[in-house]
């Protein structure tokens, strides 16, 4: 059964007047103790600093390999987490699963008992997934000290004396590498080699360096009893993920906020001290949902469909089976009422969002909705620098009415074929934006402002209210690059009041699908924003969507590329004096982009842009200067230039300068 937590109000140190309703929900000092509000922590360890998580610090002088092994005697790593074995590679690698394969006896290679021993014949090799990237600086392995040899014709001789005389030890952090099974190969790193070993132990030393994937290979036989990895400084990957937060009614979120500090250690055990400027990173994610269970289990059926459960009836049914196939072989199989596929739960449960690297971000995450949850990852490029986590902290409030519904249409086809709101790709369209509210509770206070997000700066037509639908003249708006906002406290939403709504504007939308995101607010109220949903807000339209899409066949990256009217005259008089480079960018999210004059010869001129956009239509500006002044009178090139994973995209466009 999934543990869920339920709501604690925990107000830390809000700016707001008294009375206020946005409250925090606290995970770590200050509120939950981290382990008892978790679903999982990958590789942190929340018993170094009181009431704080950091990535685990190994101990140079401790096995990586070898943990305390589990009530079943199964063996474990360092960080707890269960060896698998097998002879070849396994199907997939998954964090927190260790993984040995390879020769006979590799199970014995990592169970820390030194004393039994596993011949390696030629051409042999174990290969080794130590469940995490780790700091690894060596790998040290040795036959048992007692024993002799019982095989015939070779009988009594001292095992600690039948070591094998070679072995190439390499590492990677590629999980291809490791999936794919050469044994006679290596990894494209190799860590040391020794074709001439002459001591009972290897000790394999290297420097420092984050490795995941191992292997040993032994050209020449002998017999081992185990297989050790060191390390020193901290795990450079990890997680923390909460359990589901039960908000114990419908809310709307706020901001995430977390306090994070960066240190460095000097050495290994050794005090860390504060290092704001070493490379560690965070980064927080949230998702939001209508029930408790963000996942959607299957137990196969007699045909090969599969049906829907709940998650403790799939935890009761057998696992894939393996099943004798024709030809002999064991493959896994589909047998009526075993466990099937666990898939997100897309109708309640919104997906994992993108990233927020800043404390004090917006969530983004659907409104409206009881359950959220959220892992942070907490990265390093450096072996002894890390990151400390302090809390974190989710921000809510009442919803202001529920539900608070959209839905986005053409003027001009308000109702499309399908529902589907086809516009053309970086061409002006005319939109409407119905937005309907309803109340299910006395504590929804409703609203008087209306925030939209949008690809750019839109034209602003009208905004209607009623049924039916008359002009109402809004108290005031804000046009922003990328927002509208419309103010109406004269004409309120309440529940005593909560007629529909439509607000009117042209755009250009520059993606083939493109999602009107809006929410509604109080003005200087005490409640936080509540994000306005897709669904069937009017029936004057039949979209019941926020989304409008543009024909992927006209996508063009680079489009519009434009120089008003292609003449700089920079004498001073007004007219002329210079011009503005202005293009479109269109289906792209992070494009590197440069923008220069050149003269004839392709020599360049003057650089205009050199950085990172997205999409939008954008406008540069040049004066007639080049890098020694004004350039002289003459024919010039104006090239614009976008980099994306596809390929590179140039357009290029005359100028005439004159005096």
């Amino acid at each position: 059964m999934r543990n869920i937590i339920p709501r604690l109000i925990l107000v830390l140190g809000l700016p707001l007047a008294a009375g206020a309703q946005v409250e925090r929900f606290v995970i770590g000092q200050g509120g939950l103790h981290w382990r008892a509000a978790s679903e999982d922590l990958l590789g942190l360890d929340d018993s170094v600093s009181v009431g704080s998580l950091q990535p685990f610090e190994l101990d140079p002088s401790v096995n990586i390999a070898v943990g305390p092994k589990t009530a079943e005697g199964q063996p474990t790593n360092i960080l707890g987490y269960i060896w698998g074995t097998s002879f070849g590679p396994p199907s997939s690698v998954k964090n927190k699963n260790p993984w040995v394969y390879g020769s006979p006896g590799h199970m014995l290679v990592i169970d820390g008992d030194i004393s039994l021993p596993t011949y390696v014949s030629s051409i042999v090799h174990y290969t080794f997934d130590l469940s995490l990237p780790v700091p690894l600086n060596r790998v040290v392995f040795f036959p048992p000290k007692k024993g002799r040899t019982t095989t015939r014709g070779s009988s009594g001789l001292l095992i600690r004396d039948l070591y094998p005389r070679q072995y190439v030890v390499s590492g990677s952090l590629n999980p291809q590498e490791f999936l794919s099974s050469h044994p006679s190969g290596d990894f494209n790193q190799v860590l040391s080699s020794n074709l001439s070993h002459n001591e009972r132990v290897a000790d394999v030393r290297f420097p420092t360096q984050f490795l995941r994937f191992t292997r040993v290979r032994f050209p020449a036989p002998g017999f081992i009893a185990e297989v050790q990895f060191y390390g020193e400084g901290f795990l450079p990957e990890t997680r923390y993920t909460s359990q589901l937060i039960d908000m114990g009614e419908p809310v709307n979120f706020g901001c995430v906020h977390y306090d994070f500090e960066v240190y460095r250690s000097p050495g290994s055990g050794l005090k860390p001290v504060l290092a704001p400027d070493a490379p560690v990173h965070i980064a927080v994610e949230v998702r939001s949902g209508r029930d408790d269970t963000p996942l959607v289990y299957h137990l196969t059926m007699e045909i090969g469909e599969e049906k829907e459960v709940s998650e403790a009836e799939y935890n009761r049914a057998p696992s894939n089976a393996l099943v004798d196939h024709p030809g002999g072989d064991l493959q896994q199989g589909r047998v009526p009422g075993q466990q099937g596929s666990v898939l997100d739960d897309v109708v309640n449960w919104s997906f994992w969002s993108v990233q927020h690297h800043t404390s004090g971000e917006d969530i983004r995450a659907p409104d409206g909705r009881q359950f959220i949850q959220v892992r942070a990852f907490i990265t390093s490029e450096e072996v002894f620098a890390f990151g400390r986590l302090t809390s974190l902290s989710v921000e809510y409030s009442p919803l202001l009415a529920n539900p608070v519904v959209g839905e986005v249409a053409r003027v001009d086809e308000p109702q499309p074929v399908g529902g589907v709101v086809e516009v053309p790709l970086g061409e002006p369209v005319m939109l409407t934006y119905d937005v309907r509210a309803d109340f299910s509770s006395d504590a929804q206070v409703g609203f008087n402002a209306v925030r939209f997000s949008t690809p750019e700066a839109v034209v602003f037509e009208r905004f209607e209210m009623g049924d039916p639908l008359e002009v109402i003249e809004p108290d005031s708006l804000v046009v922003g690059d990328e927002e509208l906002v419309v103010y109406f406290p004269s004409h309120p939403i309440t529940q005593d009041s909560n007629p529909p709504l439509r607000f009117i504007f042209g755009t250009r939308v520059f993606n083939f699908n493109t999602v009107f995101e809006g929410e509604v607010f109080q003005i200087d109220g005490e409640n936080l924003p509540q994000s306005i949903n897709g669904g069937d807000a009017t029936p004057l339209v039949s979209t019941n969507d926020l989304q409008v899409f543009a024909p992927l066949e006209r996508l063009e990256v680079l489009a519009g590329v434009g120089m008003g009217s292609g003449i700089v005259t920079p004498n001073g008089d007004g007219a002329n004096d210079g011009l503005v480079v202005s293009f479109t960018l269109q289906g792209v999210s992070a494009a590197v982009v440069e923008v220069g004059i050149y003269d004839l010869s392709g020599r360049l001129v003057r650089q205009l842009v050199a950085q990172t956009r997205s999409e939008g239509r954008y406008g540069d500006a040049w004066d007639g200067m080049g890098s020694e002044g004004l350039v002289a009178p003459g024919l010039y090139l104006a090239r614009v230039s976008v980099g994306t994973d596809l390929g590179t995209f140039e357009q290029t466009r005359s100028i005439a300068v004159a005096y």
